[in-house]
């Protein structure tokens, strides 16, 4: 029975998966959403370069048969050598485009960024306003997690500084490319693999871009992607400090950014699938205590901020308020915020009750409605798909190229015509990216998910499909499709390994059979 329910287990993931990623594939090949940088938070969508998509495609592929062809003429010495150093190079590229780009100009940080740095300021100087009904962290409790983060920050450093914040980020973003590359490394151990991740992980411009987006954004993808990489490890070498590891990254992901979530639940799931096979007491507590940890961080938080602040803390705005909004539809796109949170909030006068019964009512209403317009929901939520998993950049030059209140880079420079001239040159590339990227997940989801490789294996790929899922509920915004198209990253550069293997198995499989006629 046990063993039966392991194999339904993989089987749900490979076909989700592989369902999913055929959708967003077909759809990375045909069309692109995106948005002008210096506009509105508006997404506009154009015909793709099938052909280009296509050819980028088959010079991956060709890529990877050369390097494999590379990697049977080297010895292992010089394949470790070679890979690690693809390894470091590529973090420090990551590293140095992100610092390029923080110092190509000054951006001041603005809407919800500004409240986070700011919020840690004022706080850090007994200024408690946010807290206060109608204040950013009384609409917002979640952010408080992320907001005392930054705050311990200022005891080093003086408040209302966000420069520090975007050197963080930078460092963030290498954590990001180097851990990918260590997970390739757990995964595979291939030659290949590894330095195929590290040539398409450095042509990733939007997390590069992203140093500049003082929200928690890049250090919640780094701890998240650690944290998998510490449980990879203690699989394949069973040392208990690997979990410590696991639990203390993954808090803190979640403390940065509470979206994290999806992560957790991924990790239970894989986690009892895994424990059908192999009774693991030592994995079971620490993935309990993944998920006590950051409540009881968050409840920690939420107590010393009452206690300075003498203001008892906000429940915020319900759960079921952003839920309803992602069912409407506005002038910016299906599901995209529409300021219907904010305006709940004040027409229930602060009060949580009455917010929850008005985003209910919301939600009856517009399920009814799409109950009796099924042709219009269908239209509604493959819009909503597709203005956020179709969007190359991930919105990363429309917000970090918005220089109302900073000060712009200097004219005709690089960094200038990036939100200019030169924006269209950036979207293609990051656009045969996103299809080379989405495909080799695909071919991950068919032939890299296997009962020999263990579920732990999947939890990435899991999230991917959680954030899948979580995207059509939610408010829709392409930023926060970026977590999940880092997680692909390792998994791709995988997928085209277990591709080139089955095409290769494909053609010689005939002549084996021919062989063993003649025989």
């Amino acid at each position: 029975m046990f063993d039966r329910v392991e194999k339904i287990s993989f089987g749900i993931v490979r076909m989700a998966g592989a369902a999913m990623m055929l959708l967003l594939a077909v759809c990375a090949l045909v069309d692109t959403w995106y948005m002008i940088p210096g506009g509105e938070e508006v997404s506009f969508h154009k015909g793709d370069s099938v052909l280009g998509n296509l050819l980028a495609a088959v010079f991956c592929c060709i890529l990877f048969r050369a390097l494999l062809s590379l990697e049977r003429r080297l010895e292992a010495g010089k394949q470790r050598l070679v890979s690690e150093g693809l390894g470091a190079l590529a973090a420090l590229w990551a590293f140095s485009v992100s610092f390029w780009w923080i110092f190509s100009a000054e951006r001041l940080p603005m809407g919800d960024q500004a409240f986070i740095y700011g919020g840690a300021s004022y706080f850090r100087n007994g200024n408690f306003s946010f807290l206060e009904p109608g204040g950013y962290c009384h609409i917002y409790p979640y952010q408080l997690g992320q907001i005392s983060l930054v705050e311990l920050l200022y005891h080093v450093i003086e408040p209302f500084q966000y420069r520090p914040l975007h050197v963080v980020n930078a460092l963030a973003v290498a954590g990001i490319v180097y851990t990918g590359y260590r997970l390739v490394r757990e995964w595979s151990d291939s030659f290949s693999v590894e330095v195929l991740y590290c040539l398409m992980i450095s042509l990733c411009f939007p997390l590069f871009f992203y140093a500049s987006w003082v929200y928690g954004d890049i250090l919640s993808i780094f701890l998240a992607l650690l944290g998998f990489l510490f449980l990879c490890r203690y699989e394949r070498r069973q040392n208990a400090g690997y979990l410590v590891g696991m639990i203390v990254t993954l808090a803190l992901a979640q403390l940065v950014r509470q979206s994290t979530t999806i992560v957790f639940i991924a990790l239970a799931l894989v986690t009892l699938v895994h424990l059908i096979r192999k009774r693991d007491r030592k994995l079971l507590a620490a993935v309990v205590l993944s998920v006590v940890l950051p409540l009881a961080l968050f409840a920690g938080v939420y107590r010393v901020y009452e206690a300075r602040s003498g203001l008892e803390r906000s429940r915020g705005v319900p759960t079921v308020v952003t839920l309803a909004m992602g069912m409407q539809e506005s002038r910016r796109g299906c599901g995209w915020d529409n300021n219907y949170q904010k305006d709940v909030y004040n027409a229930a006068v602060f009060d949580y009750e009455n917010m929850k019964e008005l985003g209910k009512q919301e939600m009856k209403d517009r399920v009814s409605y799409f109950a009796g317009n099924p042709v219009y929901a269908a239209e509604f939520y493959g819009k909503k798909i597709l203005s956020q998993w179709s969007g190359p950049l991930y919105q990363s030059v429309f917000f970090t190229t918005d220089y109302q209140q900073s000060r712009p880079p200097e004219a005709g420079s690089l960094a200038d015509r990036i939100g200019g001239s030169a924006f269209w040159t950036v979207l293609d590339l990051c656009d045969r990216l996103q299809f080379v990227v989405y495909l080799g997940m695909l071919f991950w989801f068919l032939l890299a998910v296997k009962r020999e490789n263990g579920i732990l294996r999947q939890l990435a790929a899991v999230a991917v499909i959680g954030g899948f899922c979580f995207s059509l509920l939610w408010e829709a915004k392409t930023r926060y499709i970026l977590p999940y198209y880092l997680f692909m990253f390792p998994c791709a550069a995988v997928g085209y390994k277990e591709f080139c293997c089955y095409c290769s198995s494909l053609i010689l499989r005939p002549a084996r059979s021919r062989h063993m006629e003649d025989l």
